[in-house]
């Protein structure tokens, strides 16, 4: 028995109802490692579902742990790719004296999880091979080598493997930085999906190619159903990495590919830009439906069964014991239907893990004469101190230190194109969400903020075109008032072009409220004829137009009727925000008004 077990043996967890740093109010824990546990928690704030990684408090004093921490929010705050968890928050919350992680939450199951139902048609692996190659791929630019790519690091949000999402960076190496694993000096991760490289051969040099041969054996089980035997002792782990394993069940399209993936060595497989943009030979135009399971927001096509996304399998083999302990890492999430998984790396169970930002089809307008539109932005990570920042809160000055910060905020003036908003704030941390077309005067903003407040910020950055700029500067002139402002729930913040994006306005009181959508080309649409009342709340539901980039999703609340805002076409945004701010003055009306940044994809 060790010091830690009489501990262990009473040790409950976090209660529901304790608050992290003023910020977040802990639901339920929903997962647990060796290391760490993981919680559903709320936004205090605004209500919104948060996922919070937290140490146990026997390892707080770990350095190896801490290591594995730092290095996951390091990763993942510099990595702001729709296919990549999304980070909020690094620090320490101040009473528990424990330090966590706040990040995404996302209901879906893990793709390990996904292939116990059989393996993906091969018109869904290319879809997913495609979306998960992109974000790696966005890893490996950024300098960060994932290091374990595994079917229980791939989650799945409502079953829709075009949404699915990469989780786990907490063995991951920054070869910026130069540093060295914590886990040894090549492997980490599960062992049958370890690269050559990581169990010993050609050097024991983990590159970016490292995690090409991983996600080849991912791709190999995801398309047959079966998983590759590549584990076993050190030596097996070895022996069995010298040559390309045995494809013959991989479909003849893909099989030239996967065998470069999987080639010994690394020098010879193809970068993972290559495998995000490799496509079959005169493949098939991409079916409309869903690539997998139900998709709520999709629309059904006749004749066409998400059945058929799977392969019949009449020689469905079992799973090996060892199977069961992972799989017995998953838990089930109470409401949605859904299930959520989180993983801490260091678990010697191997716990499942878990993990978000379109234009609208409506009433042709004649096409502006302007240079094409930039490419879809991506949203700026957030910043993240090299340690956790705590100052204690304990004093009776931390409820008004925290609103002197909520002003700090509201008054900060960054430009035309700027606009910042207090998330969730506390005496000794603050989440702020801003929209801009640079990230300049966030830059200047976060030095700004340190300075005047004695800690780093957490700054989510919503990177708009510069044609949404002017739905931008409206926000701050309008959008301040977060107590009074409206509040929009939406189903999803990353839609494919021709999808609905369902959503609900509350916090409008008697007021009128109006509903608007800016392009990424600047054109701004009322929508406020889709609105349908219901007990407290509007609802609506918004055809997505065949077409990609960055949307803005404007509600705007008013005690009464302007009709600037209910244009009849499509406006440019510089001439429908000046009208609207213009009635507004010239009739002494409070405009109070809140956004929601929404991306289409392919």
């Amino acid at each position: 028995m060790t010091a830690n077990d009489p501990f262990r043996s009473s040790y409950r967890g976090v209660p529901a109802g304790t608050r992290l740093n003023g910020i977040y109010e802990i639901e339920a824990m929903i997962g647990a490692g060796g290391m760490g546990e993981v919680y559903r928690c709320r936004e205090i704030q605004t209500g919104s579902p948060v996922a919070v990684k937290m140490l146990l408090p026997d390892m707080v004093d770990n350095e190896a742990a801490l290591a594995l921490f730092r290095r996951e929010a390091a990763a993942l705050h510099n990595l702001p790719h729709e296919a990549i968890v999304r980070y909020f928050l690094f620090t320490v919350e101040p009473v528990l004296q424990r330090p966590y992680l706040a990040m995404e939450f996302v209901n879906g199951r893990s793709l390990s999880n996904m292939l116990d139902d059989g393996p993906l048609t091969f018109e869904a692996l290319i879809k997913l091979m495609q979306r998960v190659a992109s974000g790696l791929q966005a890893a490996h630019e950024h300098g960060i080598i994932h290091r374990d790519v595994s079917p229980d690091n791939i989650i799945v949000p409502l079953d829709d493997i075009r949404r699915a999402k990469i989780i786990d960076f907490g063995i991951a190496r920054s070869t910026q930085m130069g540093d060295k694993t914590i886990i040894g000096s090549g492997f980490a991760g599960k062992d049958n999906y370890a690269s050559p490289e990581q169990v010993g051969l050609y050097g024991n040099d983990v590159t970016a190619k490292s995690d090409v041969y991983s996600f080849g054996l991912v791709l190999f089980q995801a398309l047959t159903g079966q998983k590759l035997d590549m584990g076993g002792s050190q030596f097996q782990l070895v022996e069995k990495r010298r040559r390309v394993p045995d494809l013959g069940a991989v479909d003849l399209r893909i099989r030239p590919l996967l065998e470069r993936m999987l080639h010994p060595d690394p020098a010879l497989r193809p970068t993972m830009a290559e495998v995000a943009n490799w496509a079959p030979a005169a493949s098939a135009q991409p079916s409309a439906v869903p690539l997998h399971g139900f998709d709520p927001l999709g629309k059904p096509e006749a004749g066409t069964s998400a059945q058929q996304e799977r392969v019949p399998s009449t020689t469905r083999n079992s799973r090996r014991i060892w199977l069961g302990a992972c799989v017995a890492g998953l838990l089930l999430l109470l409401g949605g239907g859904g299930y959520s998984f989180y993983k801490f790396v260091w678990s010697s169970s191997g716990l499942a893990a878990l993990p978000p930002p379109p234009k609208l089809a409506a009433t042709p307008a004649p096409p502006r004469i302007e240079p094409a539109p930039p490419q879809p932005a991506r949203q700026e990570p957030v910043k993240l101190p090299s340690q956790p920042t705590v100052t204690p809160s304990s004093s009776p000055d931390g409820p008004g230190r925290a609103e002197r910060i909520r002003r700090y905020v509201a008054q900060y003036a960054g430009g035309d194109c700027f606009f910042i908003l207090p998330v969730a704030v506390s005496a000794s941390a603050a989440v702020i969400e801003g929209f801009g077309a640079s990230t300049a005067p966030f830059d200047t903003f976060d030095k700004a903020f340190r300075k005047e407040q004695g800690f780093e910020a957490s700054v989510g950055v919503r990177q708009v075109n510069p044609a949404q700029c002017p739905a931008v500067k409206f926000l701050s002139q309008v959008g301040s008032d977060q107590a009074r402002a409206p509040r929009i729930n939406l189903s999803a913040t990353e839609l494919k072009a021709g999808e609905t994006l369902n959503g609900t306005i509350e916090n409008f009181a008697n007021r009128v409220v109006e509903l608007l959508m800016v392009s990424d080309r600047g054109e701004v649409q009322s929508l406020s004829y889709l609105l349908k009342p219901g007990i407290d709340s509007l609802s609506f539901a918004l055809p997505m137009a065949r077409s990609t980039g960055p949307q803005l999703l404007l509600v705007v609340a008013a005690p009464r009727v302007l009709d600037s805002l209910r244009q009849p076409r499509p406006m440019a945004a510089d001439t429908f925000f000046l009208q609207a701010i213009s009635e507004a003055q010239r009739g002494n009306v409070t405009l109070t008004a809140a956004a929601r940044y929404v991306m289409l994809t392919n």
